[in-house]
């Protein structure tokens, strides 16, 4: 005959007291060591399971701001004063932490023309070339050091590279990946807008396209109506079962751009390089025209309320009088 385990009691207050003492000796220890990843972890606990212990938790919250503020490096808090004078202490943090270091040898590629970047760079020690390759020729651009941005118009407009970048000495940079920014709307929503404005502030961007004179698009682009459905194609070239649409703004016997609705930014970011099979159909009753032609995503321009731009190069150049049948 078997017995019944006896019935599991509660624990009492007296346990609870002491499961969070334990809990933010724990996170104290974790956040003076550094290691504050496993310090939020256990903050996040400490709320999930205990959300009563008010007093601990923003104690906790403390802890880990604190000794955050005190592990920023101060050259590089000096170095960057414009960025982070404009952020709180608690963004500030989260920005610094958010980035890698990274010591890069000589003529090391860092950003390369058409290529997809996701990542921005804060330059902290060291010189970076930024030059354009046509006709097998290389055309200096611009030439960067400390306290300069590199990748902050792909990060901000998400478009592949414009240019090059190479590493004419050894180079010390803090790197931000996109996706750790995606991150941030929960916790710290003006903090993205507050970057991108930095950089286009303070960025070479503009510099950079003034002298990049030698990519200028060689065929009219015209304004145009329509319908653009887009089909994704996978890595083989095969229709995917993901497609999306809108609105045709403008088009040329090259490319094309047309509207799309998506909810997150990186959602529309992974459309950067990705290759579409595009069905375009014109509004105009009395001359109907359809096109259907294969393209590569070249940029995606974010406007406002989840509408944003694609922007596409055909595989393969369009007549010129298909073209213009979609003109407004």
């Amino acid at each position: 005959m078997s017995q019944d385990s006896p019935p599991s009691h509660p624990p009492s207050t007296e346990d609870i007291s002491q499961i969070i003492s334990k809990m933010l000796s724990e996170i104290e220890a974790a956040a003076r060591a550094r290691n504050f990843k496993l310090a939020e972890e256990l903050h996040e606990s400490l709320v999930v399971n205990y959300p009563m212990a008010l007093r601990e938790i923003i104690k906790a919250s403390g802890i880990i701001e604190d000794e955050k503020t005190a592990g920023i490096d101060q050259v590089h808090l000096a170095l960057w004063g414009k960025l982070y004078d404009s952020l709180s202490d608690e963004e500030r943090n989260c920005l610094y932490y958010s980035m890698k270091r990274y010591v890069l040898r000589p003529k090391t590629m860092i950003l390369t023309h058409g290529q997809v970047n996701n990542r921005l760079f804060l330059i902290e020690r060291g010189q970076i070339t930024i030059f354009f390759k046509k006709d097998g020729k290389s055309y200096v651009l611009a030439q960067l050091g400390p306290g300069d941005i590199l990748g902050e118009y792909t990060f901000s407009t998400i478009s592949l590279c414009s240019a090059s970048a190479i590493s004419h000495t050894e180079v010390q940079l803090m790197c931000l990946e996109s996706k750790a920014a995606d991150g941030w709307e929960d916790r710290f929503p003006g903090l993205y807008e507050k970057l991108i404005d930095f950089c286009m502030k303070e960025g070479k961007v503009d510099e950079i396209l003034r002298n990049k004179k030698l990519e200028k698009r060689t065929h009219h682009r015209f304004p145009a109506s329509g319908r653009v459905k887009a089909i994704l194609l996978t890595k083989d070239g095969s229709k995917s079962d993901v497609v999306f649409g809108g609105g045709l703004s403008d088009i040329s016997v090259s490319g094309a751009c047309f509207s799309m609705r998506c909810a997150k930014r990186s959602t529309a970011r992974a459309l950067l390089a990705r290759h579409l099979f595009l069905v375009i159909a014109g509004d105009q009753e009395q001359n109907p025209v359809t096109i259907s032609t294969r393209s590569r995503v070249v940029r995606v321009s974010f406007h406002l309320y989840g509408d944003f731009s694609v922007h596409v190069n055909f595989d393969k150049e369009l007549a010129e009088e298909s073209v213009k049948r979609f003109a407004t």
